[in-house]
This record gives C-alpha cells, sequence and structure tokens, in this order.
C-alpha cells in the first residue's frame, strides 16, 4: 500500500509539474509576443521574469489546485493499484468459498509481497481444514461401518445361542443327546463371540501407532520355528501339510514377540483355513532387499487382484458371506497389519496359479552371511 501511495504521489507530481509548466510556456510566449508588438524590435524595455508569477499566469487559486491535486492523486491511485485490488478481491472470495464449506479450488499466488504471502498462507490453512475435515469423515464412515459390522456379527451368533437356550429350557422333550448336541453348538457359538471381542480389542488397540511397545533383540529363525510347532494339530485336523524353508544364519530384528507371535499366527491361521484345498503350507524366512522376511504359503482358491488391495482392511472378507462358517472375524489380517506397521515393517499379499503369499518384511538389526529361503 505505501508503494503504491508513493508511485501515486511521483506520478501526480510529475503530471502537474507538466501541466504547469506548459502553461507558463504558453502564457510566456503570449506576453513576450505583446511585449515586441509594443516595444519592437528597438530593444526599449525589459521583460522580467517576476512578471510571470502563477497568479498572473493563470486563474488557479490554491483551492481548486489543491483539489485537482487530490483527484489526480486517488485517479493514479486507482489505476496503479488496480491490479492489487483485484488480487485482494480474489483472496476475499477465496476465503468467502472457505466459509460456505468449499475447500477444493486454492487462491493463485501471485509475485513476492505480502499479499503473495497471505494467499499461500490461506491456501495452506485450507489444505490443513480440507485434510481434518476429510479426516473427520472417514472416521465417520469408520465409526458407523464399524458399528454395522459388529452389530452384525455380533447377532448371528448370539442369535443361535438364544435359540438354542430357547430350546434348552423350555424343551422338556429333548433327550439328553440332543441337549449335548445343542449345548456344544451354544458353546462354539459363545466362544466365536468371545473370538470376536478380543479381534476387536487388539485391534482398537494396536491401531495407527497409539501404543508404544516395548521391543527386543528377536531371532526370527529361533521364533518362527517354535511358533509353527504349536499349530501342528491344527495342521493335521486340516489334513494339511506343512513344509517349511527357514534362512541359514540369523534372522535379527527388534520387536516385542507376543505381538508378532499374533501377527505370524494370524497368517499361519489363515492359511490353514482357506488354503485346506491345497493340502500344503509353506512357512519360509530369509532377507529381501535388506529385510527379514517370513512368508506364508498356501495353495487353496485364488484371491481375485480386486480383493487383494482389501484384504488388510478390517471385516474384510473374500466370502461374498459374511457367514462365520470358516470362524473367522474378518480382523485377523487388519491385525496383522497394525502389528508390523508397529514395528516399521510391511506386509503384502500376492495370489496365483503359484499360491497365496503373504509376506512380513521388518528391518534387521544383525545378519550373518546365509542362504535365504525361496
Amino acid at each position: 500500500m505505501v508503494m503504491y501511495m508513493f508511485f501515486s504521489v511521483v506520478a501526480t507530481a510529475i503530471t502537474e509539474g507538466l501541466i504547469f509548466a506548459g502553461i507558463y510556456l504558453y502564457e510566456t510566449e503570449i506576453i513576450a509576443g505583446e511585449y515586441k508588438r509594443v516595444w519592437g524590435a528597438s530593444g526599449q524595455g525589459r521583460m522580467s521574469l517576476g512578471t510571470f508569477t502563477m497568479s498572473q499566469s493563470a486563474a488557479l487559486d490554491a483551492c481548486v489546485v489543491a483539489v485537482f491535486t487530490m483527484l489526480l492523486l486517488m485517479i493514479y491511485f486507482i489505476l496503479i493499484s488496480h491490479n492489487f485490488v483485484s488480487y485482494v478481491r480474489e483472496i476475499i472470495s477465496g476465503v468467502e468459498r472457505m466459509k460456505s464449506g468449499e475447500f477444493t479450488e486454492e487462491i493463485p499466488v501471485r509475485g513476492e509481497d505480502e499479499f503473495s504471502e497471505i494467499a499461500g498462507s490461506i491456501n495452506e490453512m485450507r489444505q490443513n481444514l480440507y485434510e481434518t475435515l476429510e479426516s473427520r469423515k472417514d472416521a465417520e464412515r469408520t465409526k458407523d461401518e464399524l458399528i454395522t459390522n459388529v452389530a452384525h456379527d455380533l447377532r448371528t451368533p448370539l442369535t443361535s445361542i438364544l435359540g438354542y437356550l430357547d430350546l434348552l429350557t423350555q424343551g422338556d422333550f429333548l433327550t439328553d443327546e440332543q441337549k449335548q448336541k445343542y449345548l456344544g453348538i451354544v458353546s462354539s457359538k459363545a466362544r466365536q463371540l468371545e473370538t470376536l471381542v478380543k479381534d476387536l480389542f487388539d485391534y482398537t488397540r494396536y491401531d495407527k501407532n497409539k501404543v508404544k511397545i516395548k521391543k527386543e533383540i528377536l531371532d526370527l529363525n529361533l521364533f518362527v520355528p517354535q511358533l509353527v510347532d504349536e499349530f501342528y494339530p491344527s495342521f493335521m485336523d486340516h489334513q494339511l501339510e506343512c513344509r517349511t524353508d527357514f534362512y541359514e544364519g540369523a534372522l535379527n530384528i527388534e520387536g516385542n514377540g507376543e505381538l508378532l507371535a499374533r501377527a505370524i499366527g494370524n497368517l499361519v491361521s489363515n492359511a490353514i483355513k482357506y488354503g485346506a484345498d491345497g493340502k500344503l503350507v509353506e512357512v519360509k524366512t530369509g532377507i529381501n532387499d535388506g529385510r527379514a522376511y517370513v512368508a506364508i504359503v498356501n495353495y487353496g482358491k485364488i484371491i481375485p487382484a480386486e480383493d487383494l488391495e482389501k484384504i488388510f482392511d478390517k471385516f474384510y472378507r473374500v466370502e461374498n458371506s459374511r457367514s462365520l462358517k470358516t470362524g473367522g472375524t474378518g480382523l485377523g489380517l487388519a491385525i496383522a497389519k497394525n502389528i508390523v506397521t508397529l514395528h516399521d515393517g510391511v506386509i503384502w499379499a500376492t495370489s496365483d496359479e503359484e499360491g497365496t503369499r503373504f509376506q512380513i518384511e521388518l528391518p534387521l538389526v544383525k545378519s550373518r552371511t546365509g542362504r535365504s529361503g525361496k
């Protein structure tokens, strides 16, 4: 603003100077001509500059000059600051759009003056507000989805429990064998509810780095075989063969053994549930791009590509129906992902004719030369 005012004053002064200089020269020429007419060329008489004063050459008093100066100053200021005023209006328009809830259009940043800095700051604020609002919308959608899915998964076993309990309490006609059968179903459904509640608790607990975990140095080549041994009864129940291919040497990582056991165990359990048709599950460890990895491969049904992108989302199941026939809650892989994220690792999956592979990769702390599993 100060700069625009300064330029307006300079332009006004130059313009008035030129105008008054023109008036002066014009009236000087008239008086000089009159002088020559009266005195001729004889040279008699003398013309003095004092003769040509402002009061004599122009019939403008101080008030008129002042008004003219103010008008000229205003005209120059408007002309010079036109782009500036337009830019200010553009900034105001952008702020008005933000007030009405529109956060998609940025205010253009022009030049390097104070107002361009203001525009840049407003754009940054707009982006932050937009991200905050989108985050809130996502949180709201997540909450609604969570409530819907939890209600569905709780209702299914709960309905069965209530139904069979009614039969047991009111069915005097039931035989002891039928009562035992129904009690077994009630017990099974109650365990499903227990699993769902536990998974919900764990998912919330390990979601998005909400907790700090205690870590220690672990050797995956000692840790994973012990974990696999715990699943041999499940392999036998599902008539699955388990093959292992472990890295020759130490695979030291920094992690929490209890949480990693949960994550890897979820992947093994998933392979057992959904890979039974393939009759084989492979567990491998090795090094990939400087990271230690644990891979679990099954040879069941191929997971479609569009499902692979969502398979680590909470409550997502590849099955079209949401039945709990397989005993899953739809949270196992989401929990595994959150745990791996807490360990600064990555988890991914592929599925094709060569098998369905889930792989966890974690930063190495110390490693020795050896053969990596394939």
